[in-house]
């Protein structure tokens, strides 16, 4: 069997934790992105310096406006805070009960990163999920747990909109690009000739983009550059699905990725490519199909031209060969 549905247990709990973390994330992101603020005196004036993360700078010697800024800046820190807290200890408090429920999907390295993607801004906005960690999102809106088959991974696909760049946070503060977002998580990783990431434990990070003639670079040399590959702006073309997913650590986390009809068109195309190793054809053809499946049975999305109109033409024409294969068991 490709899946198996959650049952009434799973699915009350699954979604009381979406809804505790849908209240804990933007409260969180917007508690974090305030950074502080902070008075400092020299030769008898005050200086009020505002400081996010490691980064530290001056707004100005103290004025009216600068202590009305302060004043409203504590009374949202004070609002927040409380909330925060609150939220954060009843999704501790959940994620025993997410574990034993086996709803703790996400392996923990993929989880990681992703939420250190999300709180970095980058996820939806400049990056996606494909491959296989895309296959969680869909088991999430479908309620069904996908076999361990079709989703056990030791790696994670990134498509990246290169018509974005990757160095910008959410607070506007400047990082280390791609790589040092991964370090964060797991100092170990490495980039071999800048074109994908790997962890002592042989967890691979691939970021890929489409493969264009404007095709873009990586700014800073020590960062993960992109692959290109022909095809990936179908993904980035597609309407985009996000969820709220449960990591092996029981926690919620934010993931984003294409809509399930293109993933699964896209997967059966990748492998009839002449380029793909033969070894992963057969893994691409069973995730298409699951997915196809899932899709037909729970979303009831129809294979069709005109409710697809972002396929590309050549896909366009052999859709009703794609529906068959995707559809048969």
């Amino acid at each position: 069997m490709n899946f198996i549905e959650l049952t009434n247990e799973q699915r009350r709990q699954l979604i009381d934790a979406q809804q505790a973390f849908a209240a804990w994330r933007p409260a969180s992101f917007e508690l974090e992105g305030l950074g502080s603020l902070v008075w400092h005196t020299s030769k008898g004036r005050r200086y009020l310096y505002e400081k996010h993360f490691k980064v530290q700078k001056s707004l100005g010697r103290e004025t009216p406006e600068l202590v009305r800024k302060k004043t409203a800046h504590d009374a949202k820190r004070k609002a927040l805070e409380p909330r925060v807290k609150q939220l954060s200890k009843r999704l501790d408090q959940m994620s025993a009960v997410n574990r034993a429920l086996n709803l703790g999907r996400v392996p923990r390295t993929t989880a990681r990163i992703l939420r250190a993607l999300d709180r970095e801004g980058l996820l939806g906005s400049h990056l996606i999920v494909a491959g296989t960690n895309a296959l969680y999102a869909y088991e999430s809106v479908t309620g069904t747990i996908i076999s361990s088959e079709h989703v056990a991974t030791t790696d994670a696909d990134l498509v990246w909109d290169n018509s974005q760049s990757l160095l910008l946070a959410a607070t506007g503060v400047k990082r280390a690009g791609i790589m040092g977002i991964l370090r964060s998580v797991d100092p170990t990783f490495t980039a071999d000739y800048g074109l994908n990431a790997t962890n002592d434990e042989g967890y691979i990070v691939d970021l890929l983009c489409p493969d264009t003639d404007d095709l873009q670079r990586m700014n800073e040399k020590s960062d993960l550059d992109a692959t290109p590959m022909v095809g990936i702006q179908w993904l980035l073309q597609a309407p985009k699905l996000e969820q709220i997913v449960i990591g092996e650590d029981g926690l919620p986390l934010h993931i984003v990725v294409p809509e399930p009809r293109t993933f699964a068109v896209h997967k059966l195309w990748v492998s009839q490519r002449g380029d793909r190793q033969p070894l992963k054809r057969p893994r691409d053809v069973a995730q298409s199909r699951v997915v196809g499946e899932l899709v037909q049975k729970y979303l009831r999305k129809p294979f069709l031209i005109k409710d697809m109109p972002w396929l590309p033409n050549d896909l366009k024409s052999n859709l009703k060969h794609f529906k068959k294969t995707i559809s048969s068991e």
